[in-house]
């Protein structure tokens, strides 16, 4: 199961609008198109094993040439074209190339100027942003402070029709106004580093207030954005493809190697490696797995830099999971590498840490020795099962075999574990219906009676308050366990509201030492993001920066 990005947190006992059920039910047909994938082969530019996370890629080979057209696949089909409700594969792989936002976020992971240059005033708690001169949306217009202001605003107060998916990033906001022609000034309660990263996702983005006002249903497909990218917007038909154009006139020069990009939406695994392996695709982030071995025969199999992981979630639930020591006696029973090499194909590596390795940046994270399953390890598990009281309960895995068999694969492989160990396991195959109702919350978990989920995760930006900030509250929507650890929620409380970066990382690594401790979620394996790209193009970013970076402006041809 794979989950792209983590459901919109709100307060558990609110009563959802419609759009905010929609939200829930967009995630979890997200989460079940990714699971399809996630089961990868190849090699970093070949069929070959992956190599370790270390050899992940960054980039491909630079674009030699220019091409008229490109045919491009989506792993689903964008719901909206409106930045501020974009938060899933279809979604911001097309957006990404239109809409900018006031930083950017490279293929590194770091963050650099976008739309705005920024000025950091009153000890971190006033954000000016200087947008450039230069910058025009396609239809002439300057981009100003009105419409900084007015495009981030939405983000912050989503409207009843708006799926709320950045607002809570705006949580130590107190103010957002123009303060000049082409200045745009936030200010905060208090300092918030990672709310400055997110300026670099679609929370930053910015449109053209006058012409989203004019048309207040914009992001349907016969009503583009009007935003300011190096690609614009020439038609959508709805199931069939949606088509850029190259924008002639983008304000930072003719940038974009391609004319035209056009995006079809082919679902399952024979059609798509049909188009693929038949040339009618020339490439696709997150290809089928049962492909993969093909594909190296017509093209090159990236393994991309990744803050992706596949976790074992735990449900609200009451039983055995709920004690912090039956969690820490799967992670170490687990055989993580053979899941990665099997499940995954050997486009995983084995979880060593709550997070993805990239994305912690500079903080210090607390990682395992082993990679689980070895006979210290389950002498270990052993003895914390005893030390728990060896739980009879039953521990009921829900999974979807319609979802995709890594999913299925991962967790009959912790049922196995868990029964050398002396735990009562079971998998329990549910509908799909059933599996996406495990999304919707704390309560999710009583249509399965699942004590836990597997769920394929990823963090918007390298940071690792970005994901804490999910577990250290427990009225948060994606705390599905509702999991609580005053010490650790108190280091990450501290952490979200210092300025300084380095007292700051030392607190998320305190804070991480505490939850890798507790395990919240019990992670399997981090995840590469794997590019396909045939022989006739090159250029684009192999890391997960597809979703905000404007990766098709590098996309040409490779003579």
């Amino acid at each position: 199961m794979s989950l792209p990005f983590r459901p919109s947190r709100r307060a558990r006992h609110r009563t959802p609008s419609d759009a905010q059920r929609r939200r829930t039910v967009q995630v979890a047909a997200v989460a079940a198109a990714l699971a399809l994938v996630t089961a990868c082969g190849g090699g970093t530019a070949s069929t070959k094993k992956a190599p370790s996370s270390r050899g992940w890629a960054t980039t491909t080979p630079r674009a030699a040439g220019n091409l008229d057209t490109v045919n491009w696949n989506l792993i689903l089909e964008p719901t909206t074209l409106d930045p501020q409700q974009a938060g899933n594969y279809g979604v911001n792989e097309v957006l990404s190339n239109m809409c900018e936002s006031l930083q950017t976020l490279n293929p590194d992971f770091s963050i650099s100027d976008g739309l705005a240059s920024l000025k950091v005033e009153n000890g971190g708690k006033r954000l000016v942003y200087s947008i450039d001169a230069k910058a025009r949306f396609w239809d002439g217009q300057p981009v100003t402070g009105a419409d900084a202001a007015f495009s981030l605003t939405r983000a912050w107060h989503p409207s009843s029709q708006q799926a709320p998916v950045y607002s809570q990033y705006f949580a130590a906001v107190t103010g957002i106004e123009a303060t000049g022609p082409r200045e745009v000034t936030v200010d905060l309660k208090h300092p918030d580093l990672l709310f400055q990263k997110m300026m670099a996702t679609f929370a930053g983005s910015v449109v053209e207030a006058r012409y989203s006002k004019a048309h207040p249903d914009y992001g349907k497909p016969s009503v583009p954005p009007m935003c300011s990218g190096p690609y614009t917007f020439k038609s959508w038909k709805t199931g069939s493809r949606l088509t850029l154009e190259r924008n002639e006139n983008y304000w930072r020069g003719l940038t974009a190697k391609t004319r035209q990009v056009v995006f079809s939406f082919l679902q399952g695994d024979s059609s798509q490696t049909r188009a693929l392996t038949g040339g009618g695709i020339q490439g696709m982030y997150q290809p089928p797995a049962s492909a993969l071995g093909r594909l190296g025969d017509h093209g090159k199999v990236y393994y991309g830099k990744s803050l992706l992981s596949f976790y074992l979630v735990p449900t609200a639930k009451a039983g055995p999971l709920r004690d912090p020591r039956i969690r820490q006696a799967l992670f170490l029973a687990l055989n993580r590498t053979a899941v990665a090499r099997t499940a995954f194909g050997g486009g995983a590596v084995a979880s060593r840490s709550m997070l993805p390795a990239d994305a912690y940046g500079p903080v210090k994270a607390t990682r395992s020795d082993g990679t689980g399953g070895s006979a210290d390890e389950i002498a270990q598990a052993k003895k914390l099962v005893k030390e728990a009281g060896s739980p009879k309960g039953k521990i009921v895995l829900a999974g979807a075999p319609a979802i995709s068999d890594s999913l299925t694969q991962t967790l009959q492989a912790i049922v196995e574990a868990a029964r050398k160990i002396g735990l009562d396991a079971t998998y329990k195959p549910v509908t799909v219906g059933q599996f996406y109702d495990l999304f919707s919350g704390p309560q999710g978990w009583r249509s399965t009676g699942a004590d836990a989920f597997g769920s394929q995760w990823n963090l918007p930006v390298a940071d690792p308050q970005a994901q804490f900030s999910v577990w250290a509250n427990p009225e948060d929507p994606s705390n599905y366990s509702q999991f609580t650890d005053g010490g650790a929620s108190k280091l990450i409380q501290q952490a979200g509201a210092e300025g300084d970066v380095g007292k700051r990382d030392e607190l998320l690594a305190q804070a991480d030492k505490r939850l890798f401790d507790r395990l919240p979620w019990i992670p399997v394996v981090d995840v590469a993001n794997v590019l396909y790209l045939n022989d006739s193009v090159t250029g684009p970013p192999a890391s997960f920066v597809n979703w905000y970076y404007p990766w098709a402006q590098q996309l040409g041809a490779t003579k």
